[in-house]
């Protein structure tokens, strides 16, 4: 009776993958209400044991950068401060419990049916996105993507009137497409920790991402990707069995490289261009950044975002943006030179990993700690339990799934 309950529980991960942008109600103007809101609470189906110590750690860790942030930050908005701060409060909590728990171990008998879960989540968005590209293409429009933007946390009206000017990205059902393509590689990452070959879920999560449009999406792929090949490939062993297996597996990786290379210089080409969308995520904000490394008075206190934002007059489109829309560049507007400092000793662990790594990449462990630090460019919303959940979950299928490795 135990095991049956254990894996009813497991199959939630997958299904909220479909609920995840989905919206239950509203917290005043600024705070939707989705099922991951509840992430803490659903963490608890799955706890074995749970270890105080780190989870202390954590805490306090979040307690001495919340703090740090006050005492420091520069207050625009006053009124957003309290909304903003529980915001990563909550995002300390969910990091530090999935850190600390040990997970009820999912027992290989139950893998296929976890797994069918995750198909049954590709087919499903990757099938609206079609439908939505089809529509775009045919009549320069998406009455399937206005339908299910009423449903969704955030307004996708932007990415509406893109379409209306010639552009072509999808968001099946989700706010935005980079939030879109950061799903996908968030699943995708689940199915790899399982140590199966998944070749029809690989090219169908590769086609979504295709169709979203996200310049990050498709290039975080294709690192991936390389990655796997490198592991497998780059040591002695390997190179004398499995040669002519690496040579055509290259060849092909590269001729599909030719055919995305014109869509990818025109992205780069787009990181020169003030008001796209790459420039305003990328270029735009390293003024701000540069101001918030070398001046006392360029940190910001959580909830004055918007207006120090504006305050540069960089422009998203049309209209001087509000917004950073990009994690890192966030955390160090927020925390200054502990933002650096952190991000830098996590990438030289990750380094050490990366190295240690080849001819031993089991179950795509290096891919799954730099999906942290790389998913930060796809989006600002870093303190959303809706991000929060798409990093998290491939860690909670690790553990679950009793890697030695897990952490």
């Amino acid at each position: 009776m135990s095991r049956s309950i254990r894996i009813c529980s497991y199959l939630l991960l997958p299904l909220i993958y479909l609920l995840v942008n989905v919206k239950i109600a509203q917290l005043g103007e600024s705070f939707p209400i989705t099922i991951v809101t509840f992430l803490p609470l659903l963490l608890l189906l799955y706890v074995d044991l749970i270890n105080l110590k780190k989870l202390m750690i954590a805490l306090g860790a979040g307690a001495g950068l919340t703090l740090f942030n006050y005492l420091f930050g520069q207050s625009y908005d006053a009124s957003k401060y309290v909304t903003s701060t529980m915001l990563f409060v909550y995002i300390v909590i969910i990091v530090g419990m999935v850190w600390s728990i040990r997970f009820k171990v999912i027992s290989p008998h139950n893998h296929r049916k976890i797994l069918r879960g995750f198909y049954m989540v590709i087919g499903v968005i990757v099938m609206l996105a079609a439908v939505e590209m089809l529509q775009i293409i045919v009549s320069g429009g998406s009455s399937l993507m206005e339908t299910i933007s009423k449903y969704l946390i955030y307004s996708n009206s932007y990415v509406l009137n893109f379409i209306k000017f010639g552009g072509k990205r999808t968001t099946a059902l989700y706010f935005e497409p980079a939030f879109f393509a950061l799903a996908l590689i968030s699943i995708w990452l689940c199915i790899k920790q399982f140590g199966i070959k998944t070749p029809k879920a690989d090219a169908m999560i590769l086609a979504g991402i295709i169709l979203s449009g996200s310049f990050s999406g498709v290039m975080t792929f294709i690192l991936f990707y390389l990655l796997e090949w490198a592991f497998q490939y780059l040591n002695k062993d390997a190179i004398k069995k499995k040669l002519p297996l690496a040579i055509i597996s290259l060849a092909v990786f590269l001729v599909g490289l030719v055919f995305a290379f014109p869509y990818i210089s025109e992205r780069l080409g787009d990181l020169g261009t003030e008001g796209s969308s790459s420039y305003y995520r990328i270029i735009g904000p390293l003024v701000m950044v540069g101001y918030s490394l070398t001046n006392i008075d360029g940190i910001v206190r959580f909830g004055s975002l918007y207006e120090y934002v504006a305050s540069f007059g960089i422009f998203n489109g049309a209209d001087v943006g509000k917004t950073i829309d990009n994690g890192l560049y966030l955390l160090i507007i927020y925390f200054s030179w502990f933002a650096v400092i952190l991000t830098a000793w996590y990438m030289i662990n990750v380094g050490k990993m990366t190295i240690n790594a080849f001819g031993n990449n089991r179950n795509f462990r290096v891919q799954l700690f730099l999906f942290t630090p790389i998913s930060l460019f796809f989006t600002g919303s870093i303190f959303s339990p809706e991000y929060a959940f798409l990093i998290v979950c491939p860690f909670i299928l690790r553990k679950a799934l009793n890697m030695a490795d897990s952490g």
